[in-house]
């Protein structure tokens, strides 16, 4: 019996002291656990942040290139309108340049109707040779004596031109021969007109300008002299031109409005042109020696 209260006894010790050391064990792997879950949790919240903040400098970096690279397009697109517009305003100075070079003077000579007599005046060409004459026409300027001599005398324009030393000769003719029967005929005499300006005058440059629309009122009530016609013959006057070596200005495509008809405050009575629109006129043959 003794023996057996000592084993009970000694097993009351035992167990408790296993339980504690047990115990002990649990609590120190829980804590443990409990640690390591602490510690990887703060490192999850750590790389949130870190993937929050990546995430935000990402977005923010390319916002910054993008405002910068804008700046860099805008101060290039700058430049290039600046350098454009310096290029244009050189190149207009270099054709006001070239234009004021342009002489019309005693070398230089006009052949026209009505039309080209109101030019000369509004352009104030007072050096030019003028041979304008009213119902002047291509067969006309061959024979007709309206060119007044030093003596009073009336000569040819032929004539007159054997005594001169030109350099260009300007043709406007053809609004007068728009009732002519026979187009041909028109450009017979004209083809014949340059081939004797150049047997006077074999160094000169000939220019033969289109005949200048009317408006369209004038075009609207006229059988003749409307702009139907006008177009007829100036196509004829540009193969003619090509024919004979001579250069073609199309005078009425800077004068005339969208419809192709002479502007209605471009004349007084629908056919002759005034001033303003003869200094148009003016500047397009400056531009076009």
């Amino acid at each position: 019996m003794k023996r057996k209260h000592k084993k009970n006894k000694l097993m009351m010790t035992i167990i408790p002291i296993v339980v504690i050391c047990i115990s002990g064990i649990l609590w120190n792997n829980w804590t443990q656990n409990a640690k390591q879950k602490e510690e990887v949790k703060k490192e999850e919240i750590q790389n949130q942040q870190y993937n929050v903040i990546s995430e935000s400098i990402e977005k923010t970096e390319p916002v910054e290139n993008t405002d910068s690279s804008n700046t860099e397009n805008s101060i290039a697109l700058e430049e290039q309108g600046e350098q454009q517009e310096q290029q244009e305003e050189q190149e207009q100075q270099q054709e006001q340049s070239q234009n004021q070079q342009v002489v019309f003077d005693e070398h230089v000579a006009f052949i026209g109707d009505s039309r080209t007599q109101g030019f000369i005046m509004y352009t104030n060409l007072k050096d030019v040779i003028d041979y304008s004459y009213v119902g002047l026409a291509v067969d006309t300027a061959i024979t007709k004596p309206f060119v007044k001599t030093d003596d009073g005398n009336k000569i040819t324009i032929l004539e007159d031109m054997k005594s001169r030393e030109l350099e260009r000769v300007y043709i406007m003719l053809g609004i007068n021969e728009l009732g002519w029967a026979y187009p041909e005929v028109f450009r017979e005499k004209y083809c014949e007109l340059i081939d004797k300006i150049r047997e006077v005058q074999p160094n000169c440059k000939i220019y033969v300008q289109s005949i200048i629309p009317v408006t369209s009122e004038k075009s609207e009530n006229d059988a003749i002299y409307n702009n139907t016609n006008i177009n007829n013959y100036n196509h004829l006057i540009e193969d003619m031109a090509k024919s004979e070596n001579a250069t073609f200005l199309n005078v009425g495509s800077i004068l005339v409005d969208r419809t192709g008809n002479l502007p209605k405050e471009a004349s007084t009575d629908g056919i002759h042109i005034k001033k303003d629109y003869c200094l148009q006129w003016l500047e397009y043959l400056k531009q076009n020696v």
